[in-house]
């Protein structure tokens, strides 16, 4: 008896759930808001670039004839300067995907609006430093380490002086660097190189070359590299020939008699064009590189003292 009740009553549940689904009205209300906005890079020209919004909307199934519009302000005055709209998809429409082109000389303000008739909802974002954003063919990513001078002679009132710089690369880059020596006070441009290098990863590599310049002066040096015609870095350093002495606050500093012969190479041959070699290891003197004495030499050594024992034991 107990058993067939049990029946019944899930025939009767099941009939109803049946049923239930045939009469229980759909969603019928429309409702819409946006959830998130992303900014994806697409192409990146000399002075423009193309950016895709990954617009995310949180809907309604039944949302019928809604449009999403974005518009365009320069971000420092304010001024509209541009607006694209796009009809919502009855399906699927709940990821949309908008591409436009931006000039990279301005920051922008960026306003999403999600509208149907009286109804509307709004995302804002701001986009800066466009022009950070280069092509492939320019990027350049490349650290300086530490940079070196060294004076290598004074002839009257020029100083010859060598500058090494130290790379480390994440890539392997073709560059053209254009160094520059250019006088503090004045921002004259007292000499300047042009070098080209071949940087490879995996290793700090070095990039050298010498300048000649007026003693008992500073001077700021400029490293600029360039790619396919374009300055893509610099990198700046400090060659001080006129130092000032730092004293306490409100005293004048004082001038520091800088002598840059003291500081001068006095041998010839120096060769600045390749990267210094190591030493090999070992004891090294002016006729060459020695090596420690060996197992060989120690039985010699030890041979040459027992014969002297024997000599004088009268037994050799």
């Amino acid at each position: 008896m107990n058993g067939k009740l049990v029946a019944i009553i899930l025939t009767v549940i099941f009939a109803v759930s049946v049923v239930s689904a045939f009469f229980i009205p759909k969603e019928t209300h429309e409702f819409f808001h946006i959830e998130n906005v992303d900014v994806k890079v697409d192409k990146i020209g000399d002075d423009f670039v193309n950016l895709t919004f990954l617009i995310k909307i949180h809907r309604s199934e039944v949302l019928k004839n809604a449009t999403l519009k974005l518009k365009v302000y320069d971000l420092k005055t304010g001024v509209l300067l541009k607006e694209k709209s796009v009809n919502v998809p009855e399906k699927d429409g709940r990821i949309l995907n908008v591409t436009m082109p931006f000039e990279k000389d301005k920051d922008y303000r960026i306003k999403v609006i999600l509208e149907k008739d009286d109804r509307r909802d709004q995302y804002t974002l701001n986009l800066r430093n466009l022009e950070t954003l280069i092509p492939k063919d320019r990027e350049l990513k490349v650290v300086l380490r530490d940079v070196d001078f060294k004076v290598l002679d004074v002839k009257g009132n020029r100083v010859n002086v060598l500058i090494r710089f130290y790379f480390d690369s994440l890539k392997n880059y073709d560059v053209r660097f254009h160094l520059k020596a250019v006088q503090n006070e004045s921002n004259v441009l007292a000499d300047e190189k042009w070098i080209d290098a071949t940087l490879r990863s995996g290793k700090t590599q070095i990039v050298e070359t010498n300048i000649s310049v007026i003693k008992d002066y500073n001077y700021l040096i400029k490293l600029e590299a360039w790619r396919g015609g374009y300055m893509v870095k610099v990198w700046k350093a400090f060659l001080n020939l006129a130092p000032t002495k730092k004293v306490p606050v409100n005293v004048k500093e004082e001038a520091v008699k800088f002598e840059v012969e003291k500081f001068a190479e006095r041998y010839s041959g120096l060769k600045t064009s390749k990267t210094p070699q190591l030493k090999p290891l070992g004891v090294s003197s002016e006729r060459g590189v020695y090596k420690t004495p060996g197992f060989e030499a120690l039985i010699l050594i030890f041979a040459g003292g027992v014969a002297v024992c024997l000599k004088r034991l009268g037994r050799l």
